[in-house]
């Protein structure tokens, strides 16, 4: 029998849509949980659904459907001000949970990430997830156990998300930031986050056995994106982007992010091999091919689109099942139905 979890990573260099698919696949599976993976507050995630936007930091954007309970792995630094904001923007009180066991950012890690001017020359966001997480490992860092705001929230989420593997139940895990950003992992070095954020990363933040993972997502964005300092290949300049109307902005700092023109599929060929997927889910469609924009059927693939899946899938050796094509959340192709539709609750 098939356990429950479905992780989802990032490949590249973050920015590509996580939060969204984690939202759409929490609704299509119903998902009893979803879990939130990475180093902490230094990175948001985003949904557009109808004319509303749902920005968070701390919590999953898996919240959007109503029966799934979300949670922070015990691996994730939290900031509780954060967590108790979000909780009370999007009504998440009866179905909030943190891990006692997590780190906490105080206002003292906030202030020294602030003044440390070389975390400036790195593009830290400066929200003392990197202070924490290394206090965290100096064993100096306060948990979530020790914040009395924390208390009616506090969760051992292994054990949760693991007994619900085991019972057969969806558990999604939504990692933050990307492959490429990974502290140990990424060549890129010291223009890197503060922890890895691959998908067997995603998997111990969320406190998972391995037994528990059913499906790899790794999320592969059409055309990269960077923000801050570190290599980007096939890097368009800002003219080239205002030109063709794909300027980004991050969710934390509303910079402005860096574009690449194409994928690097040698890049693309290490990460797969790192997070081993066994699915894809193809973001930004329609910033590389603007004829598929808020397409939600496998008809109106493009031949554009058509070829760049197929190179993918050569180069990942995975299927390509979701194929994003605009910012709202209905505006998904995906290629796993049996039908040529999105799934009726989603329409």
């Amino acid at each position: 029998m098939n356990m429950g979890a479905l992780i989802l990573c990032d490949a590249l260099w973050g920015d590509s849509g996580k939060g969204k698919i984690s939202a759409y696949l929490c609704r299509k599976h119903d998902a009893k949980y979803c879990i939130r993976a990475g180093t902490g507050t230094n990175a948001g995630h985003s949904v557009y659904e109808g004319n509303k936007l749902f920005k968070l930091r701390q919590l999953p954007c898996g919240f959007l459907n109503d029966k799934t309970v979300v949670m922070v792995g015990s691996g994730v630094a939290v900031d509780p001000q954060v967590f108790l904001d979000e909780v009370k923007e999007y009504g998440l009180r009866s179905r909030a949970k943190v891990d006692f066991r997590c780190p906490i950012i105080t206002e003292e890690y906030r202030l020294a990430e602030s003044r440390d001017s070389s975390l400036s020359e790195i593009g830290s966001t400066k929200s003392g997830t990197g202070y924490t997480l290394a206090q965290f490992r100096l064993r100096k860092a306060k948990q979530a156990r020790d914040i009395p705001e924390l208390k009616d929230y506090l969760a051992d989420v292994a054990e949760e998300a693991n007994n619900a593997c085991e019972a057969g139940e969806k558990v999604i895990v939504e990692c933050s930031q990307g492959t490429m950003l990974s502290l140990a992992l990424s060549p890129d070095y010291p223009y890197v986050t503060s922890d890895n954020c691959t998908a067997i990363a995603a998997a111990d933040d969320a406190g998972l056995n391995w037994r528990a993972i059913e499906d790899v997502f790794m999320v592969v964005k059409a055309l990269p994106t960077r923000v801050g300092k570190g290599p980007l290949p096939y890097e368009m300049s800002v003219q080239e982007i205002e030109k063709r109307r794909l300027a980004e902005y991050g969710v934390v700092t509303g910079r402005p992010r860096r574009k690449a023109s194409q994928i690097d599929m040698r890049i693309l060929k290490y990460v797969s091999m790192l997070n081993a997927p066994s699915k894809i889910a193809l973001t930004f469609c329609d910033h590389y091919d603007p004829d598929i924009t808020g397409a939600n059927s496998k008809t109106q693939l493009t031949p554009k689109i058509l070829k760049l899946i197929r190179e993918i899938e050569e180069t990942t050796r995975a299927k390509v099942v979701i194929a994003e094509t605009g910012k709202d959340l209905n505006n998904i192709i995906d290629l796993s139905e049996s039908s040529d539709r999105i799934p009726r609750a989603l329409v």
